[in-house]
């Protein structure tokens, strides 16, 4: 009898091959869960040590409530990473890379701008690279690419599972397209959505449940343009010619320890009439702001000259408000010259302006006007190559036109800036009228000095050892004193110029708002936020003179309301169309920022969230700010329905 087919179930002697099969199976599956298991204690302890280091090296105060959301989404992803590279020790590697990597790079997003990683960072992110120059970019483009090199590098190409694998993720993929909206209404349900505090939903999700949801909320919106039928109902009402502007008449002081918001009463700024063209100077000043409204316990000494205070005092110290804080200075361009908010989380000029647009330079171009927009930067940087084309502008100086000598590490000092622009000016058709559009550079992080332009004043006790601020003041002296100079040629060059300037938005000064959380007393949740804190942290100086007559006086502006006055200094406003269209209600100034507005009515400002939390004084501006977000989705991305409505962009159209 042949014993070697005859299972005994004793340990000595040989079992049959089913058995033997199961018995491999139950091994290779232990196997299989002992590696899960190390891998899923291993990004365990990665998780720990990022949220450790967001709250030691970031300051972040993150929810201990949702640490398990953190840890499943990381978990996600090392799994991911296991499924795809087949292999415990190498997936152990590129969970690493990637979850450090973004965890890391969203700290530092959240230090500078308080606001966490989107999907548009993604879209974004060549412009990283132009921060820096030489070793240090490669440095960083090294560093950026290390997650998708590894992951390239880590994966079995040439085995058969890999691409099964890599298949089944893409049919995955293109399902969510499909199905990205009830998706996105599932994911909010579950796990909620503030449209104005992302950085509460980041702290509630983890960071890779945030990406994820957000990316699917990016899918949701792709496509989905007003149709024809809605924008005509909308521009029924709007004006063919444009409105004279409204704008705030007070003038209040700004301050850490004061209101800052007042009745928004209105002054009429009469247009001119049909005149001779004269040239208009639009100067952007980069990170611009007055710190003495910090107090006298962070600023003891005035960085401005005296010059400044008088011309700024003549107009009733005016403010612009700002779509930004701390960065992101292309979305105040956007409104500069388009005369539309910015009322999305991301940087308009990148992936929202899609289309050739009758904004201000196009616009000024139809009635004779050269245009050339100037900035010493890389041309690319915000997409600006682009952008600046599509908003009609003919010419655009970057980097590459200018002697960078008289610089800071890389920021071309304001003073030189403005002579090589003069220089520029001088080879064009002196014929025709022009805009000259200077977007500075100097007064931008890191705000470094060097022995060429030493520190000049220090900080008070209070910012003692605030080393951005002391940074920032010295900075501004200097950039404050070239601004005099430059107006004091210009005004008496160009006499019957329109000189129009700003600050683009506050300065970085530290992480989670920085100084002005300590000078303001600003609560950690932004979810408390006043609209007077609000209102402080989108207010930078503006200063418009008109010609001979002077400056004015004109209160409180938002930026998208520039383009309609400065056609109506020239005596354009017949020619303004679609620049009036985002005109407020009567009697109030509406401020969007990414989530929610600012509501500047009665003598106060009322911060409206975009949700049904937003108080019942906030209808009017709501309502005003959906018909404004449909208008802005059919101009700059969409079919530009709208365009029909507005007789002086059609040869826009047609070309």
């Amino acid at each position: 009898m042949n014993t070697d087919l005859a299972p005994t179930g004793t340990d000595d002697e040989p079992v049959g091959p089913f058995a033997q099969q199961n018995k491999t199976f139950l091994q290779k599956s232990l196997r299989m869960l002992a590696r899960v298991l190390s891998v899923a204690l291993f990004t365990l302890l990665i998780t720990m040590a990022c949220r450790y280091a967001l709250e030691s090296v970031f300051g972040l105060k993150l929810y201990s409530a949702f640490w398990l959301r953190d840890y499943l989404g990381n978990l996600g992803i090392a799994l991911l990473a296991f499924i795809l590279v087949q292999s415990r020790d190498k997936a152990m590697i590129l969970t690493s890379v990637v979850v450090i990597a973004f965890q890391m790079a969203n700290g530092a997003k959240l230090s500078v701008l308080g606001t966490p990683l989107s999907p548009d960072d993604l879209i974004n992110i060549k412009n990283l690279f132009y921060l820096t120059d030489g070793w240090k970019r490669y440095a960083l483009m090294l560093v950026a690419a290390t997650p998708l090199l590894a992951t390239l590098l880590l994966i079995p190409l040439k085995r058969r599972s890999a691409w099964v694998v890599l298949a089944t993720l893409a049919g995955i993929s293109f399902l969510i397209t499909q199905y990205s909206e009830p998706l996105r209404v599932r994911l909010d349900e579950r796990f909620g959505n503030s449209v104005w505090n992302q950085p509460d939903n980041f702290k509630r999700r983890g960071l890779a449940l945030h990406i994820a949801q957000e990316s699917i909320r990016t899918l949701a919106k792709v496509g989905k343009n007003p149709d024809q039928a809605t924008i005509m109902a909308i521009t029924s009402s709007l004006p063919v010619s444009p409105l004279i502007l409204q704008a705030s008449s007070t003038n209040t002081e700004l301050g850490p320890d004061t209101g800052n918001t007042s009745n928004p009463a209105s002054t009429v700024i009469e247009p001119a009439g049909e005149t001779e063209p004269r040239n208009v100077h639009l100067i952007v000043l980069e990170s611009f702001f007055d710190p003495m409204s910090l107090g006298p316990e962070w600023v003891s000494e005035d960085p401005f000259p005296a010059s400044f205070r008088e011309l700024w005092a003549q107009t009733g110290n005016t403010h612009a408000l700002s779509p930004v804080f701390g960065g992101y200075t292309a979305n105040a361009e956007f409104e500069t010259l388009c005369g539309f908010p910015v009322t999305e989380n991301a940087v308009f000029f990148e992936g929202w302006l899609r289309r050739q647009v009758p904004c201000l330079p196009a616009v000024l171009a139809k009635a004779g006007y050269q245009s050339v927009a100037s900035h010493p930067n890389v041309p690319g940087f915000w997409n600006r190559t682009l952008a600046y084309k599509l908003v009609g502008f003919e010419n655009y100086l970057s980097k590459s036109n200018f002697d960078l000598k008289d610089s800071v590490e890389g920021l071309l000092l304001d003073h030189s800036f403005y002579t090589q622009v003069d220089e520029q000016l001088a080879k064009i058709d002196t014929d025709r009228p022009f805009l000259n559009y200077m977007l500075t550079y100097h007064g931008h992080l890191p705000y470094p000095s060097n022995e060429n332009y030493p520190d000049q004043i220090k900080p008070g006790p209070a910012g003692k050892d605030a080393i951005l601020l002391n940074g920032y003041l010295n900075q501004i002296w200097y950039k404050s004193r070239d601004l005099m100079a430059r107006l004091e040629k210009l005004r008496a060059d160009d006499p019957n110029a329109l000189i129009v300037m700003f600050g683009d938005h506050l300065p970085f000064l530290g992480p989670n708002y920085g100084v002005y959380t300590e000078a303001m007393n600003l609560p950690a949740d932004r979810a408390q936020f006043t609209g007077d804190m609000l209102e402080y942290l989108v207010s930078t100086p503006l200063i418009v003179i008109d010609g001979e007559k002077g400056p004015l006086q004109l209160g409180k502006l938002p930026l998208y309301r520039l383009p309609s006055l400065i056609l109506e200094l020239l005596g354009k406003k017949a020619d303004a169309g679609m620049l009036d269209w985002a005109q407020n209600p009567e009697g109030q100034l509406i401020r969007p920022v990414y989530g929610m507005h600012i509501d500047l009515q009665d003598g106060t400002a009322t911060a409206c969230p975009d949700d049904a939390t937003a108080p019942a004084s906030c209808e009017t501006s709501a309502n005003w700010l959906a018909r404004t977000r449909l208008l802005i989705k059919d101009l700059f991305s969409g079919k530009q329905f709208s365009l029909s409505h507005s007789p002086s962009a059609s040869p826009l159209n047609e070309s």
